[in-house]
């Protein structure tokens, strides 16, 4: 006995769109300059748990302040 060819049509359409919901939303590709611009990219996309942004600032706060430059230092005094 042979299937009916409409059903197998309409079941194959019912497939075709259930299959056009289910597919996963396409990225673009993204081209970035550096790798320190790819990584501020990812970190602006990643929520951290609320303890490790914790620790995180801790440990970024507890980083030496920069050296603040020579000529820097020398042209600001006259202020």
């Amino acid at each position: 006995m042979k299937p009916d060819p409409s059903k197998l049509r309409q079941q194959t359409r019912a497939q075709e769109e259930h299959a056009l919901h289910q597919a996963p939303q396409k990225q673009t590709a993204l081209e970035f300059a550096s790798a320190e611009e790819m990584i501020r990219h990812d970190a602006d996309q990643t929520t951290l748990p609320p303890q490790i942004a914790e620790r995180l600032n801790e440990s970024i706060a507890r980083e030496p302040q920069p050296a603040v430059s020579w000529w820097h230092r020398l042209f600001s005094r006259g202020r």
